[in-house]
C-alpha cells in the first residue's frame, strides 16, 4: 500500500516530525499510525542523546498570561539562526503554555516526565525529542517560573525582541477599579519595560540577601583604602555607595527610564494619586538569555 500524502500530514501534525521522517516511520511500521508514531519518538530521543553534549548558548525566553495566571520558560538552542526559527519559536511559546497550566515540577526530569498540557498522550520529553529530530540542533529547557495574581492588580508579560529578555510583573491595586483603569494598565507596562531595561534584582533594600550587601560593602571598603582615603571616613564612603547601589538595584528606586529625573517610586505614586486608590510594585521576575 502506497503511503498517501494524507497520512504523512497527519503524522506530521501528530509528533511534528518532517516529511521524510514521517515517511520514513510510515514505511518502517507497515503504515500503523501509532507505530510510526511511536519510530518517531524513539528516532527522536535517540537522536536528542547524541545531541545532549552540545552547547546550548542561543535560545529565547518566551511567557504564557492567562486572566490572574502566568508562566514564564527559558528555551536553549545551539544557533541564533535557529532560535529566530518559527518553529523553534512556536515550541517556546507551546512550553511557556504548559508551565502555565501545568503543576509545578520539583526538578527537571519530572518536567520533562510530564505530560503535555496541549496533549496528555506525549510529555515534555516526547515534545522536545520531536523537535530536535525536526530542527536538527540540541535543545534544552533552562529556567521555568509561574506567577499567580495574589489581590486586585494585574500581572503584566513582557519579552524584548525575539525572546532575549522576558519580564512577569505583579502589580497591585486597592480595588479592581483601581487595576482597571487604563493608566494603571500603561503603569505596568513602563514597568515592565524598566525592568528589561535596567535589570533590578529587587522591590526592596531588604529583598536582597545580606551576603550579597555585606560583600559590596567589602569591595567599596577597598575601593576606598585603594583610593587612599581616611580609614575614619571610610564608613561613611561605603554607606553612601551602598545607597547608591540600592538605587540601582531596587526597582522602585530606580531612575524612571521614560523620565530620569523622577524615580520609579515616585511615578507609582502619581499614578495612585491620579486614580484616587492604592498602586503597589509586588513582585517581578526577569530572565535574561544565558544568565
Amino acid at each position: 500500500m502506497a503511503i498517501s500524502m494524507e497520512m504523512i500530514k497527519e503524522l506530521r501534525q501528530r509528533t511534528g516530525a518532517g516529511v521524510l521522517e514521517c515517511k520514513e516511520a510510515l514505511a518502517e511500521s507497515g503504515d500503523d499510525m501509532d507505530g510510526a508514531a511511536e519510530y518517531l519518538r524513539k528516532k527522536g530521543a535517540t537522536k536528542a542523546a547524541k545531541k545532549a553534549d552540545r552547547n546550548t548558548k542561543e535560545g529565547a525566553v518566551s511567557a504564557a498570561l492567562e486572566g490572574n495566571l502566568a508562566a514564564m520558560v527559558e528555551v536553549k538552542c545551539e544557533t541564533d539562526f535557529v532560535s529566530r526559527n518559527e518553529t523553534f519559536q512556536a515550541l517556546v511559546s507551546e512550553l511557556a503554555a504548559h508551565v502555565m497550566s501545568s503543576p509545578e515540577a520539583a526538578d527537571d526530569e519530572s518536567f520533562l516526565a510530564q505530560p503535555l498540557a496541549s496533549d496528555k498522550s506525549r510529555t515534555v520529553r516526547d515534545l522536545l525529542s520531536s523537535k530536535v529530530l525536526e530542527i536538527g540542533e540540541n535543545i534544552v529547557v533552562g529556567r521555568r517560573a509561574k506567577m499567580a495574581l495574589s489581590g486586585p492588580g494585574t500581572i503584566t508579560r513582557y519579552i524584548h525582541g525575539v525572546g532575549n529578555i522576558g519580564v512577569l510583573l505583579e502589580l497591585g491595586a486597592d480595588s479592581d477599579k483601581t487595576a482597571g483603569a487604563q493608566e494603571f494598565s500603561a503603569l505596568g507596562k513602563d514597568l515592565a519595560m524598566q525592568i528589561a531595561a535596567m535589570n533590578p534584582i529587587a522591590v526592596s533594600p531588604d529583598q536582597i540577601p545580606q551576603a550579597v550587601v555585606e560583600k559590596e560593602r567589602e569591595i567599596f571598603a577597598a575601593q576606598a583604602r585603594e583610593a587612599g582615603k581616611p580609614e575614619n571616613i571610610i564608613p561613611k564612603i561605603v554607606e553612601g555607595n551602598i545607597k547608591k547601589y540600592f538605587s540601582e538595584v531596587c526597582l522602585p528606586m530606580q531612575a524612571f527610564v521614560k523620565e530620569n529625573k523622577k524615580t520609579v517610586e515616585t511615578v507609582v505614586k502619581e499614578t495612585a494619586a491620579k486614580l484616587g486608590g492604592k498602586v503597589e510594585i509586588r513582585r517581578f521576575i526577569r530572565f535574561q538569555l544565558g544568565e
